[in-house]
């Protein structure tokens, strides 16, 4: 230990009441011999034994006890680290006693009391723009509240004159074929090709509006995954047959009955079929499959177009995001059919992504619980 005794001892006893301050006795090579209660609080550690060089946050990497015991009136600014691993500076002197140095280390009262000014005035900072983050949240849920509301109300007002176009230029097509020549047969092809992207574009305003809104309800029926897809197909056959593309279903055996909303399903796979058919190339195919697994019924879309590049790949789920891939008739989308398309798994507690491979094709996969409770 020590061999004056009297002297540490005396000043340990005087500087344990003093919290704020930092007391080290020191052999002359550095190592501590012992540490006042403060200093093993702040550094989380019983520091007797330890060299006093691996206890500071050195910076400069000069530290040398013995130029710093020289003058012991001097300050020099060093900093320790606390239990929480920041470093907390310190104003320490040197000072050689008996063959030991004491290392006495104090905090700057001006430099604390502006810490915690600037801490205070920080703090009041923080709650002033939190509160200014609450009314601007609430200003933008009744923004978009009334922004729904709008959407709502415009598709639903577009939609019956829509259907009306769609209806009558399909008559006329019909109906007037022997009477046309070919520019104006190609006009009524226009009229209805438009309005019927039209009419997609204004059902698929009002999906968005519903899921937005909460509105998003689900009638869960026992139905056949398999009846649903064989249905989509025969939806889909007369634009595959368009570009001469096959429709595959390659069914597995005994797919149970599950609880589903059938038409919601419906609308996921006539989105996922068309896009499919709208990225192949004609004389290719469109191969759906099922599968169960575990507690799962598995389906998945794969068709042998151009893939899709992988940066793409996290816009595919985005509204009004559309990947750098054409389609290969140039076909037109809202970019909204596959957000729609995953609210609709999400909401039957499934779940949906994506296996991508340039040049090869793409294949989506989306999931279903076999058994859940009506909703």
């Amino acid at each position: 230990m020590i061999a004056d005794k009297n002297i540490h001892s005396e000043a340990f006893a005087y500087f344990r009441t003093r919290a704020t301050n930092l007391l080290f006795v020191l052999t002359e090579e550095g190592r501590i011999v012992e540490a006042n209660a403060y200093a093993c609080s702040l550094t989380g550690q019983d520091l007797a034994g330890r060299n006093f060089q691996d206890v500071i946050v050195d910076f400069g990497g000069r530290f040398d006890l013995t130029k710093l015991s020289i003058d012991p009136s001097k300050e020099y600014l060093m900093s320790v680290s606390n239990t929480s691993g920041l470093p907390q500076s310190f104003y320490f002197t040197f000072t050689p006693v008996s063959g030991f140095v004491l290392a006495f280390g104090r905090l700057d009262a001006e430099e604390l009391d502006s810490m915690r000014k600037e801490v205070l005035a920080l703090n009041q900072d923080l709650n002033n723009l939190t509160r200014e983050l609450h009314k601007k949240n609430a200003q933008l849920e009744r923004l978009n509240k009334e922004k729904n509301q709008f959407l709502g109300m415009a598709a639903h007002d577009l939609r019956k004159p829509i259907g009306l176009i769609i209806t009558y230029s399909e008559f006329l097509i019909e109906e007037s074929a022997n009477v046309l020549d070919a520019e104006q047969f190609g006009f009524l092809h226009t009229i209805n090709e438009s309005s019927t992207f039209m009419k997609r574009v204004v059902d698929d305003f009002l999906d968005i509006s519903a899921i937005e809104a909460g509105k998003l309800e689900l009638d869960l029926q026992p139905a056949s995954i398999s009846d649903v897809i064989g249905k989509c197909l025969e939806l889909n056959r007369l634009q595959a047959d368009k570009k001469q593309i096959s429709l595959e279903f390659r069914d597995a055996e005994n797919i149970p009955v599950i609880q589903m909303d059938a038409a919601k399903i419906e609308q996921v796979l006539i989105n996922l079929v068309s896009n499919a058919i709208e990225h192949s190339k004609p004389g290719s195919a469109v191969v759906i499959r099922t599968n169960t697994d575990q507690d799962m019924v598995t389906v998945s879309v794969q068709d042998f177009g151009p893939g899709i590049p992988p940066e793409d790949m996290k816009k595919i789920f985005k509204p009004f995001e559309k990947t750098g891939v054409k389609k290969t008739a140039g076909e037109k989308s809202t970019g909204l059919g596959m957000l729609i398309t995953r609210k609709i798994i999400d909401a039957h507690k499934g779940k949906i992504w994506v296996e991508s491979q340039v040049g090869q094709g793409t294949t989506i996969y989306f999931q279903l619980p076999l058994y859940q409770e009506r909703q």
